[in-house]
């Protein structure tokens, strides 16, 4: 055997360049170095990362064999080197039957790749130097058929890749198209869907029809009539705008109705001109159902609201009647010269009509707090006043059940400040009952305090104290507990949840502290607004100050309420005419000249507030004063009464002192 003569190598060249695949190549290769090295099976590697993968080989079991790792393979100076080695130095699942008992090693390094051939030579008696040396001087050869081996595999294996990407994105794709509630959708240049890539989930026998129609085909009766909508619509689409959660009530293909949202951008030809629009739509039926429910819901609750509220005006105007004729009947009663024995019954039937009071007052002003329509009512009070008026009121009840009450107010509090008094009143009564209602022995303590913003008040007692973890549930409504040493209390259990919602109103807080068998302590903390102004007027102590006699006339519907009114006013030395309904009120004042009129807001043939109104109108600045006395408590009647001309407003059940204290401040000189 000798070398390939210069034609020779030039042949084997061009017959290789002009292989169609890699087998032609390998036999092509075989053949034409049948003069320099006869071999029975080739096997071509070329490094892939790590390790040396075949490429190419005349033998199927080797196709695809990883061999070596590089760093074993190419060790320094082997790369130049091409070695005959014996077969059975080959690893053991690469021996070959029928074959020689030797195999050539020639290494490859060119335009930067790696590979090595692998000859398993057939002639028994070959000298390895003869081979090598035939082996060298065809290396050229050998470089050209590895290097477009090499190519092909590279390209095989990008192929390969890609395929496999592009195989993975499609099935992502399809998944995510199966899985979403939105379909995909195309236009073109008229709006026309002409692709729609409806789900299993979204029924596509029901959208067929939209198919080669614009949503304009597809919308409804009442969206055609929202001109405005649909104007900005094509607006956006004349314009190649984007298409938004564009929203619109279609008809499907059983002709029912359906919301559609569509969200699209424009797309263009490779001449820039406007082919269409692509996007996603998804059908929001169900949202839209829900959000109707939710209004209607809404709707449904606000007029509920609103029954509500009228039905507690009018059990408020229905039950403070009666409550003004007990009361005035108890404070006649005081005023025959009563036993003992009947002196000790009016006082128990005051108590209960005070306590069914408290009751009625409570339960309002909690409906008033929930339904968001209370509102206080800030004002400059003396609060040195408003303290010494409680501290009074609960003297007499520290006395009979042998507690200390002791009231202690800071050097640094003012005598003026700024707040709701009468609901700071309230909740001073609501945490002082309930410290006396549950503290047996011992003492009960108010104490008020300052800091630089805010006013600071504690109710301290040594009752019988409740668990820590009770505590968050003694400012829930209709909350109450219970002890074995006390038993249930009266009361409804809105106190203490009226009081936190006051105080938050007055963007104040309440904490609570107790603790079992030493007592309980409630700190309270409202904001500070202090407004210097003259102290105001004498009130409730002025009770037993004489008045001058007036002509006073009582607007009232009510007999047992005419009789009362009209017996507080005459015990006063008042002159008294009354009239049954607002329009008697009426011709009464235009007849007569009255010093002041009480005035029932709710009375047949005309109210209160329409016969005020009428007085005011007609009389001007002839009109007498008028109070209203009503018993709608609410701030939206007092406003009402007040807009019509009346001076004040007065509650029942009617307190005679306050009414005393009005009659000065209006008619007197």
């Amino acid at each position: 055997m000798g070398k390939l003569s210069a034609n020779a190598t030039l042949q084997l060249l061009e017959d290789l360049i002009s292989s169609k695949n890699a087998f032609e190549l390998l036999i092509k290769l075989q053949i034409g170095l049948q003069p320099i090295v006869r071999f029975s099976e080739i096997l071509i590697l070329t490094q892939d990362h790590s390790q040396l993968c075949a490429v190419a080989s005349t033998y199927e079991p080797l196709s695809g064999a990883c061999l070596f790792n590089k760093e074993e393979l190419f060790e320094s100076g082997f790369e130049e080197q091409i070695l005959v080695v014996n077969n059975t130095e080959l690893p053991a699942d690469w021996q070959l039957p029928n074959t020689g008992n030797k195999a050539a090693l020639i290494p490859i390094n060119f335009a930067g790749r790696k590979g090595i051939y692998i000859l398993f030579l057939t002639e028994e008696m070959v000298d390895d130097s003869q081979v090598k040396s035939n082996l060298m001087a065809s290396l050229i050869v050998f470089r050209l058929a590895f290097y477009q081996l090499d190519q092909q595999h590279q390209t095989s294996q990008m192929l390969l890749d890609r395929t496999f990407a592009l195989t993975q994105s499609q099935q992502r794709f399809q998944a995510y198209a199966e899985l979403a509630s939105d379909w995909f959708w195309e236009t073109d240049e008229s709006m026309c869907f002409t692709y729609l890539s409806f789900t299993e989930q979204s029924k596509p026998s029901n959208f067929e029809n939209f198919l080669y129609k614009s949503p304009l085909n597809i919308r409804s009766d009442s969206e055609s009539t929202q001109c405005k909508k649909w104007e900005h619509f094509l607006h956006l689409v004349r314009k190649h705008l984007d298409i938004i959660d564009f929203e619109f009530e279609a008809i499907n293909n059983q002709g029912h109705t359906v919301w559609i949202s569509i969200s699209g951008k424009a797309k263009f030809n490779v001449d820039n001109s406007f082919a269409g629009y692509l996007g996603i739509a998804k059908d929001i039926s169900f949202s839209k159902q829900r959000e109707s429910d939710l209004k209607m819901a809404k709707e449904k609750a606000e007029s509920a609201n609103a029954a509500k509220s009228h039905f507690l005006a009018v059990m408020s105007h229905e039950i403070r009647t009666p409550m003004n004729a007990i009361l005035g009947i108890l404070e006649l009663l005081e005023d025959t010269d009563p036993n003992d024995k009947q002196r000790e019954l009016i006082e128990f039937m005051r108590g209960s009509a005070q306590l069914l009071q408290g009751v009625i007052s409570d339960t309002l002003d909690f409906a008033k707090i929930e339904s968001g329509t209370l509102a206080l009512e800030s004002s400059n009070i003396n609060f040195h006043k408003l303290i010494k008026n409680l501290v009074q009121q609960f003297e007499t009840q520290a006395i009979k059940k042998g507690i200390h009450f002791n009231a202690i107010v800071g050097n640094g509090v003012p005598e003026q400040i700024n707040t709701d008094g009468v609901r700071l009143s309230q909740v001073l009564l609501n945490l002082l009952g309930n410290a006396f209602k549950f503290t047996l022995t011992g003492e009960v303590c108010l104490a008020v305090n300052r800091s630089d913003t805010e006013l600071l008040i504690s109710v301290k007692d040594s009752g019988i104290g409740i668990e820590q973890s009770q505590v968050d549930s003694l400012f829930e409504p209709f909350s109450q507990l219970h002890d074995k040493q006390i038993g249930r209390q009266q009361g409804v259990g809105l106190g203490l949840s009226i009081t936190k919602r006051l105080l938050e109103l007055m963007n104040g807080k309440i904490e609570c502290h107790s603790e079992i068998g030493v007592g309980t302590e409630f700190s309270v903390a409202i904001p500070l607004q202090l407004e210097v102004t003259d102290e105001n007027p004498e009130g409730l102590e002025s009770k037993n100050i004489s008045t001058p006699s007036y002509h006073i006339l009582v607007a009232e519907d009510n007999p047992a309420n005419q009789f009362i009114i009209k017996a507080i006013l005459e015990k006063r030395n008042h002159t008294v005419s009354l009239a049954d309904n607002g329009e008697q009120a009426v011709a009464a004042v235009k007849k007569s000249q009255f010093d002041l009129v009480l005035m029932d807001m709710v009375m047949p043939v005309m109210d209160g507030v329409v016969a005020a109104r009428t007085i005011r109108t007609e009389l001007g600045r002839m009109a007498p004063p008028i109070i209203a006395l009503t018993a709608n408590a609410g701030l939206a009647d007092k406003t009402k009464c007040l807009n019509a001309g009346m001076l004040d407003v007065l509650t029942k059940p009617l307190n005679s002192a306050l009414l005393d204290e009005k009659i000065r401040t209006l008619v007197g000189t």
